[in-house]
């Protein structure tokens, strides 16, 4: 069963070849490779054609102007040739059983149209921590809905016709840094996810400015989550499904805040983050916490 591995690439000359080298090593071998160049201004997409090329690695390269990564990503799978649709974004890499596990699994649970595995998280080549997945049985959706984003891209591999039949991932520029999230509730609501409890893969963290990721990422993460708590209340009614909503939504500004904190940035934003979570959820003992940390934060910071 051929898998395509789709990899959304930008900017990406300098580091696609080690990324590239991974799919190369995988011990299953029935894969091609759909690159898609999502508007680079340096030589990426020639880069990773020499690479394909030399190593006689069945696949290609696609060129597009700058759409974003779902966008890259949704173009990926229609280009592609296999049943399967393996991710991997440009910056990440996997270990070489990575497909043989997942397809292995594939084939023991032919009802399932999504497998996710956990991942080593790295940073300069040292691993800071192993991401570990857990969901329930039943009621996957509520579980991602409610306890956030429990999967991650590049050790997500999805069956093509679900993934197309279910429109792919929405490319609204306000859903950038979420769309996955968006993509995994949207698809647990109809088909079938199953997690494989061994690391396969490596998640490399690269930093950026921290506060303006911060505050983009949830931006958008309560306007998507926003659109599928509203949808949520509209068929459970109740002070309980209210009280769940909002607490979902007080997790998303105590995790901004926090981290805002944490890296001593954006006063202001912090102020008025932990001011939403006092106004969504204030009887949450974490929000509390996190409050009286920013007021000590504060009163440090004020003059004598």
């Amino acid at each position: 069963m051929l898998v395509s591995v789709v990899i959304p690439a930008y900017n990406a000359a300098g580091f696609i070849d080690r990324t590239l080298e991974t799919v190369r090593a995988q011990t299953f071998v029935e894969h091609e490779t759909i690159l898609v160049d999502d508007g680079s201004t340096d030589d990426t997409a020639d880069v990773a054609g020499a690479y394909l090329s030399r190593h006689g690695m069945r696949g290609r390269v696609v060129r597009q102007e700058n759409r974003g990564i779902a966008a890259a990503r949704n173009t990926g799978m229609r280009e592609a040739s296999g049943a399967y649709i393996a991710l991997l974004d440009h910056d990440d890499l996997w270990y070489p059983d990575k497909l043989a596990a997942v397809m292995a699994e594939f084939e023991r649970h032919p009802e399932v149209d999504l497998i996710c595995h956990n991942e080593n998280i790295t940073r300069d080549g040292e691993i800071v921590r192993v991401s570990r997945r857990r969901l329930p049985r039943s009621k996957v959706y509520e579980a991602l809905l409610f306890g956030g984003n429990m999967l991650s891209p590049s050790a997500t591999t999805v069956r093509r016709s679900a993934a197309l039949a279910l429109g792919g991932f929405d490319e609204r520029p306000e859903y950038l840094t979420v769309e996955d999230y968006d993509f995994w509730m949207r698809l647990s609501r109809e088909r079938q996810i199953r997690l494989i409890d061994r690391v396969l893969g490596e998640y490399v963290l690269v930093d950026r400015a921290a506060s303006r990721r911060v505050m983009f990422h949830h931006l958008a993460l309560e306007r998507m989550l926003k659109s599928h708590l509203d949808a949520y209340g509209r068929t459970h009614r109740g002070m309980l499904a209210r009280l769940r909503v909002r607490r979902r939504l007080a997790q998303v500004y105590r995790s901004a805040a926090r981290q805002l904190i944490a890296h001593k940035e954006a006063v202001g934003d912090q102020r008025m983050l932990i001011g939403r979570m006092l106004r969504t959820f204030p009887l949450e003992p974490r929000n509390l916490a996190v409050a009286l940390l920013w007021v000590a934060g504060a009163w440090r910071r004020s003059p004598l």
